[in-house]
């Protein structure tokens, strides 16, 4: 089951929306010294996006809660988002070490 829901229910305002919380990768997050929330993930998208996907720098609105990380955007590109952050989300060797290199490059977690 993909973790991401896409809210494009009113065109003009698309959401990427992931509940937090209850993910599989959690106690991998947890055992990285981070607390699994909104503003975390945040930090993974924007760390993946400045990494992997420049294309997609200033092309989202990030408005995380403590329970979920939400990106509003263009439809499209919230798709390319989610496909981009989806082994980070859904594999706990995958956000181990993505946690490990982003520290190593002096990214911060606002978590």
């Amino acid at each position: 089951m993909d973790p991401f829901f896409l809210d494009d229910e009113d065109p003009a305002s698309v959401a990427l929306l992931l509940s937090t919380g209850d993910l599989t990768v959690d106690a991998a997050v947890e055992a990285h010294g981070h607390t699994p929330n909104g503003d975390f993930w945040t930090g993974v998208a924007e760390y993946l996006i400045s990494n992997y996907r420049p294309d997609l720098s200033d092309v989202f609105e990030f408005d995380p809660e403590a329970g979920t990380f939400a990106a509003y955007g263009n439809r499209d590109q919230l798709l390319a988002l989610a496909d981009l952050m989806r082994p980070a989300v859904t594999d706990s060797d995958a956000i181990g070490a993505l946690i490990s290199t982003a520290t190593a490059a002096g990214h911060e977690f606002d978590d």
